[in-house]
């Protein structure tokens, strides 16, 4: 399903998971509880991954290169476990209707655990360059603010909606996969700058690293894929889906992502409708955002908000 990962590769599971959602609440397909254990490791890692990455371009935009080149080369570290359950390094393709294609390795929990300990260690960094770094605060406090009103008129989700206060995260709100029966927080800022935005995000990667561990150690046993729906019809990747629809809306690393499924009784979707969690932020708010603002804030702004280029172009 490469190309429903290519809508955002930036963070490909989280597109995964709402997609193979909504074809599974069609096709009344139970997925395995370690199944769902292994999908939420994999979308904290993705979390992880894309926010180390927009935390590189924000602090390229503010002028603080040497944070880019930490945060992009601790990401390597993240994509390398991607590539130890998926087998891919930028395409972690590893869901599929009833499950994921394969378990993890047997080392896989051992280095998962010193990635964890190792990017731990690398927050305190982190924190010391952006919300400890007055350059970077000159840069981002006060910049691009957006009022709790707008993120509601705008319908503006994910860390920008919660750098501005507003406790809103799927992963709470509508649980899905295994997130009930794991301890988490939802992180808040209150400023709605894009210095806000910025610390939901690193106190983000802590809370996900937190979700991994936690995932680790609860990880039961056994099947990792479903072989039949529950009127007992044999999956196959040839198989016929029941006419309907289907909708289902997971947590990405940029907000609330929404896929619809029509059926018209195929072995592939008659229509999928997908509701990003930028295009709103970006093509329709952004401009109105920008009044006012120096152009030199432009670029600092705009990466505050975390951007998926693709997301628009599908």
């Amino acid at each position: 399903m490469m190309i429903v990962q290519r809508i955002c590769v930036l963070d490909g599971a989280a597109y995964e998971l709402a997609y193979f959602g909504a074809a599974e609440k069609l096709a009344k397909i139970n997925v395995p509880k370690r199944a769902k254990f292994l999908r939420v490791i994999q979308a904290e890692l993705s979390r992880i991954q894309s926010h180390l990455l927009n935390l590189g371009l924000i602090a390229s935009a503010a002028g603080l290169d040497t944070l880019t080149r930490i945060t992009w080369g601790d990401r390597e570290k993240i994509l390398y476990l991607l590539e130890k359950m998926s087998g891919g390094r930028i395409y972690h393709i590893y869901n599929i209707p009833g499950g994921v294609r394969r378990d993890i390795p047997p080392d896989f929990s051992d280095r998962a655990r010193e990635v964890i300990g190792y990017i731990r260690t690398r927050l305190k960094i982190y924190e010391d360059l952006t919300m400890n770094n007055q350059t970077f605060i000159d840069r981002t406090k006060g910049i691009g603010v957006v009022s709790r009103d707008d993120i509601i008129k705008y319908d503006i989700t994910g860390p920008n909606a919660r750098g501005s206060g507003v406790n809103i995260d799927i992963r709470k709100d509508v649980p899905y996969e295994a997130y009930e029966e794991i301890p988490f927080s939802v992180v808040t800022q209150n400023s709605g700058d894009a210095l806000a935005r910025t610390i939901v995000r690193i106190k983000e990667i802590e809370e996900s690293l937190h979700i991994i561990d936690e995932a680790l150690n609860m990880l039961p046993e056994g099947p990792i894929k479903t072989s039949s729906t529950e009127d007992g019809k044999r999956i196959t990747p040839f198989s016929k889906f029941p006419k309907g629809e289907a909708i289902h809306f997971v947590e990405s690393a940029r907000g609330e992502l929404m896929f619809h499924v029509v059926s018209n009784g195929d072995n592939k979707p008659y229509r999928v409708k997908v509701r990003g969690p930028t295009f709103d932020t970006i093509l329709v708010y952004f401009p109105e955002l920008l009044k006012g603002t120096y152009i030199a804030d432009f670029p600092v702004i705009y990466w505050s908000l975390d951007n998926c280029p693709a997301d628009h172009d599908r």
